[in-house]
């Protein structure tokens, strides 16, 4: 399926779905009005680019409904699928803010509706609302620390810590503070966040299930002993563990999305 552009079957149905975007959640109507006014739908198939890495910003984008994906290229060429964007998130918006390229290419994981308003009209959104602001600012925060852990990951000495460094900033807080690791990337895309071997990815994810530091549950992890976590994903591992992992066998798959070196689902292998 062709990206092609989508009408709202009504302007109060266009401001619901608007409401529930994540950037828009503390504006007035009166500012979601004039959202809507401006902003046009595209609806995406599976597979299709939403953005490419390098291309100008001309737009913030709104996820209305679907999934997205963040993809990086491997060293041979492949497409290799990273975080995910869910409904209600929004992105492109450094671009508007600096002017600059995009920074990252974005495909559609599922037949996907994305709303873009135009640069104007999202600068306009930004430097009039503090609410969208502060927002942005959280985000950009966030953005931050995460820059800063991944520096401080590569800092490790230890293969298997920055794996586990990688696993650690993952972990989320879910509902009775039970701490999951969700939409975890597969083991090539872990590899090359944590500048590793496939093979050291499975073996150390394998060593911390055996440890029952972290519990396989379908298509998430259950971190059972966080603060053992954090402590490996900072190098302290004592030398008992450390053996463990040197004595593990061959690695084994820990969970399905990890079985296939193929890239994320959609994405196709290009030529460098």
């Amino acid at each position: 399926m062709s990206p092609k552009e989508i009408n709202i079957s009504s302007p109060l149905k266009a401001i619901d779905l608007l409401k529930q975007q994540k950037l828009l959640r503390n504006v007035t109507d009166d500012v979601i009005a004039e959202v809507s006014r401006h902003i046009h739908y595209r609806r995406f198939g599976k597979r299709d680019f939403v953005v490419h890495k390098g291309d100008a910003g001309t737009s913030l984008l709104m996820l209305i409904s679907g999934r997205l994906q963040v993809i990086a290229l491997s060293e041979d060429g492949r497409e290799i699928g990273l975080n995910f964007v869910e409904t209600g998130d929004y992105f492109g918006e450094l671009s508007i803010i600096d002017g600059g390229p995009r920074s990252a290419s974005i495909v559609a994981t599922t037949e996907s509706v994305v709303g873009f308003l135009p640069k104007p009209q999202a600068e306009a959104l930004f430097y009039r609302n503090p609410a969208v602001v502060e927002a942005l600012l959280q985000r950009l925060c966030r953005t931050i620390r995460q820059a800063s852990n991944y520096r401080s990951m590569l800092g490790l000495s230890r293969a298997y810590a920055r794996v586990y460094s990688v696993l650690a900033t993952s972990m989320r807080k879910g509902v009775g503070d039970l701490l999951t690791i969700e939409n975890l990337p597969n083991q090539q895309a872990i590899a090359i966040m944590a500048n590793v071997s496939r093979e050291t990815v499975s073996r150390a994810i394998r060593s911390l299930i055996d440890s029952q530091v972290i519990e396989r549950d379908n298509r998430r992890l259950i971190v059972r002993k966080p603060e053992l976590l954090a402590k490996l994903a900072r190098g302290e591992a004592g030398p008992e563990f450390r053996q463990r992992v040197m004595n593990d066998g061959a690695p084994t798959q820990v969970w399905p999305e990890q079985q296939s070196d193929e890239p994320a689902p959609g994405l196709k292998k290009q030529s460098r």
